[in-house]
């Protein structure tokens, strides 16, 4: 009779191989080539255009924070990461770029330029774009430039693709 620590191992191996990653639950838009679009997530406003080139859909645009959602100190990205995703209707992923940004300041829209190269163009439906991100925004540069009062304040806020 095989040890439970073995029969963990092989249900935990089936349920990842069953598992996929999803992008259903994100906001999306579908993807138009050329065409500039905008996409609200909890966080940012995504103003953004893709075009084909080469086989590979190249984005670009601005991701602005959204005031209302971010506390008015939050003013600096000490860490900050976002990937865009190529999907088609079923929120399966077809593509994906990942950029990670060096600390800055995000009042003005951090700047994105993603590269993705589809393997297929899906089963079913449009395609779409969804952004996710990772950030972790302090009052500002350094510590001895924030008020006293916010020195090791840290918003985090994280939005992503699901296994499923």
């Amino acid at each position: 009779m095989p040890r439970p620590q073995t029969l963990v191992l092989l249900l935990v191996v089936l349920l990842a191989a069953c598992a996929h990653v999803s992008v259903l639950h994100l906001n999306k838009a579908n993807w138009v080539p050329g065409q500039e679009t905008t996409l609200a997530t909890r966080h940012w406003t995504f103003i953004f255009r893709g075009e084909s080139q080469d086989n590979r859909i190249v984005i670009r645009g601005t991701a602005l924070p959204r005031s209302e959602e971010i506390p008015a100190w939050a003013t600096w990205a000490q860490d900050l990461w976002m990937q865009v995703y190529l999907s088609d209707a079923t929120g399966q992923i077809l593509a994906k770029d990942l950029r990670l940004y060096l600390p800055q300041d995000i009042r003005r829209g951090i700047p994105l330029e993603f590269h993705m190269e589809p393997k297929s163009i899906g089963t079913s439906g449009p395609l779409s774009i969804s952004f996710g991100y990772r950030m972790e925004l302090t009052a500002g540069k350094s510590i001895n430039e924030r008020p006293d009062h916010l020195k090791n304040a840290v918003f985090f806020a994280s939005q992503g693709a699901l296994f499923q």
